[in-house]
């Protein structure tokens, strides 16, 4: 409990550091708002990549977690991940509470809801290297704030390389790399590691994957339709 406390308070203070910004700028009046927390947003997910790029190699030397130190290390990565999706969903709430949006965004919702579903089957499981390797994946949103900032500034050029790269991202990174590999990976724990295999489920797998895969297609569907609007 105590280290939920905690990853709340720092998202909210992260969040108060750069409305107190922005609102000395003048650029945003409104605590939580959705420039101050999509730059928030981005911290909080490019730390979690930043983690998971780190780390990487350490799943792939120890795949069954028989090193207590790095089982430890990664249970913890695993809650902060699945808490900033919790405290995002609370502030998505409260937005539309305050009247700073109209309405939830329903795409990103899913996508968060989703997201804890996956991560409380794997806390099940404690497949908490996985947690790990889905990380990457948070890599694409690094450029969320930044974007958003850019086009409240008319930085246009900047807003633009901002979605080339979130569209790069979605397709090299995620699409080729890191959800083909989730499953490679999957499957090798479960076939070779005794406190996996029990725990094998394919079929779920794969399902997880295409829905992921469908969400992934409209993300960059909606990518492109941006760069047709410059």
């Amino acid at each position: 409990m105590l280290f939920v406390f905690l990853d709340f308070l720092v998202m909210h203070l992260l969040s108060f550091i750069f409305y107190k910004i922005l609102n000395n700028y003048d650029i945003e009046k409104k605590f939580l708002g959705n420039l101050s927390f999509n730059l928030t947003r981005s911290v909080i997910c490019g730390s979690l990549a930043y983690y998971s790029y780190k780390k990487i190699d350490t799943i792939y030397i120890d795949k069954c977690l028989d090193n207590k130190d790095l089982y430890n290390s990664l249970q913890i990565y695993h809650r902060s991940f699945l808490n900033y999706f919790i405290y995002d969903i609370f502030v998505m709430i409260y937005q539309v509470y305050k009247n700073i949006n109209t309405k939830i965004r329903m795409d990103l919702l899913f996508h968060h809801l989703f997201a804890i579903f996956v991560l409380n089957i794997l806390e099940y499981n404690k497949m908490y290297n996985i947690s790990l390797l889905i990380g990457i994946s948070e890599g694409m949103s690094i450029v969320s704030g930044l974007k958003l900032l850019c086009d409240k500034l008319n930085y246009s050029k900047t807003k633009n390389l901002l979605i080339y790269f979130r569209l790069s991202y979605l397709i090299l990174v995620r699409m080729l790399f890191l959800w083909p590999s989730l499953f490679i990976f999957y499957i090798d724990i479960t076939n070779n590691c005794d406190n996996f295999k029990k725990l094998k489920n394919t079929i779920l797998v794969i399902n997880l994957i295409l829905i992921i895969g469908y969400n992934e297609i409209k993300w960059i569907n909606n990518g492109i339709k941006e760069l047709k609007r410059i």
